[in-house]
C-alpha cells in the first residue's frame, strides 16, 4: 500500500473518530500541505530520488512521485529498499522516516539532526542537569496523562455517555498511575505506533527538540517515547470498544489517521507547550 492521501473525514467510524477528537485550538505554523507518506506494512518496493522527489517503484503498483516538499513524515515497511541518496534527500529535507515490521510494530526510525538549537532546547538542557530532574518530569507526565483523561471524560458526558460508577477511578488507576504497558492497538493496528512516532518525530524537530537527551547521572529522557504514548492514550480513549473492532485493516486504519492527524498534531502541540511552561517554572524556582 503506497498512499500520500489528503486528509478527508471519511464517513461511518472514520467520520465518527475525527468529530470526536475536536482541535482546541490550531498549531501556530501549520505546514498545511505537507502530508505523510505511508508505504504498508506489506510492500515491496525501492525508493530512490528524482530531482526534488522521491521516486517509488513496485512490481505491484505503478511507479508514483512524492515531491520532497509536500512530506512530512514516511512511514515505511522493513522491505522498502533505500538508496542512500534516497535517505539523504529526505534528511536534508527534515523528514524523519519510521520502518515498521510486516505486522505493522515500530523497528526504528531514521531521524534529521536538529542544527539549531531552541530555546526550549536549551531549557530542557539546564532542566536535565537537575539531579531531580527524573521526578519532576515524571509528576509532569502523569499530570499529562490525567488531563488527557480528564478531557475526555468531561466529552463523553457531555454527549450525554456518562462513565459508570467506579470506572473512571480504574481507569485513573491504569492509565495515569500504572507502568506503561504495550500499545493499545493490536494485531495489524499495530501501524497506529509507527504512524504516531512519526508524527511524535515531526513535532520535536519543530520544537528544536532532540528524541532522545542525556540527564544529570546518566539518566536518560526519551522524549520521542514519551510523546508517542500521550497520543497513544488520546487514542486509546477515543478508538475503542465496538470502534475500534470496526478499524479492520491497513487501508482503513491509514485512512483514519489521516482523518483525525490535525487534531493529534495539535495534541502534541499542546502537550509540548506545558512541558515548556512546566521546566521554565523549575529553572526559575531553581536561581
Amino acid at each position: 500500500m503506497v498512499t500520500c492521501a489528503s486528509l478527508g473525514e471519511g464517513n461511518g467510524a472514520i467520520g465518527a473518530i475525527a468529530q470526536r477528537i475536536a482541535p482546541p485550538e490550531r498549531l501556530p505554523h501549520p505546514e498545511e500541505c505537507r502530508r505523510p507518506l505511508y508505504l504498508g506494512m506489506r510492500l515491496k518496493a525501492r525508493v530512490d530520488v528524482d530531482g526534488l522527489a522521491l521516486r517509488v517503484r513496485s512490481a505491484v503498483r505503478a511507479e508514483a512521485r512524492y515531491p520532497l516538499s509536500r512530506v512530512s513524515r514516511v512511514i515505511a515497511s522493513a522491505r522498502v529498499q533505500w538508496s542512500a541518496e534516497a535517505l539523504e534527500a529526505c534528511l536534508e529535507a527534515g523528514i524523519p522516516v519510521v520502518i515498521m515490521a510486516p505486522n505493522g510494530a515500530l523497528l526504528g526510525s531514521v531521524q534529521p539532526a536538529c542544527v539549531r538549537a531552541s530555546r526550549f532546547s536549551e531549557d530542557i538542557d539546564e532542566f536535565l542537569d537537575r539531579p531531580d530532574w527524573h521526578d519532576i518530569y515524571g509528576n509532569w507526565l502523569r499530570a499529562a496523562r490525567m488531563r488527557i483523561l480528564r478531557e475526555w471524560r468531561a466529552a463523553r458526558g457531555a454527549a450525554g455517555n456518562p462513565l459508570g460508577p467506579g470506572e473512571y477511578g480504574e481507569m485513573v488507576r491504569k492509565l495515569v498511575y500504572g507502568p506503561a504497558g504495550a500499545g493499545p492497538f493490536e494485531g495489524e493496528t499495530g501501524v497506529w505506533r509507527a504512524a504516531l512516532y512519526a508524527l511524535a518525530s515531526v513535532a520535536l524537530r519543530g520544537a528544536g527538540l532532540q528524541p532522545l537527551s542525556c540527564g544529570a547521572g546518566g539518566t536518560m529522557l526519551n522524549l520521542v517515547e514519551d510523546l508517542t504514548r500521550l497520543l497513544e492514550l488520546r487514542l486509546r480513549l477515543e478508538v475503542h470498544g465496538e470502534m475500534q473492532q470496526a478499524l479492520v485493516g491497513e487501508a482503513v486504519v491509514v485512512k483514519v489517521f489521516h482523518a483525525v492527524s490535525e487534531r493529534l498534531e495539535v495534541e502534541a502541540h499542546r502537550v509540548l507547550v506545558s512541558l515548556a511552561r512546566r521546566v521554565k517554572q523549575v529553572l526559575s524556582e531553581w536561581h
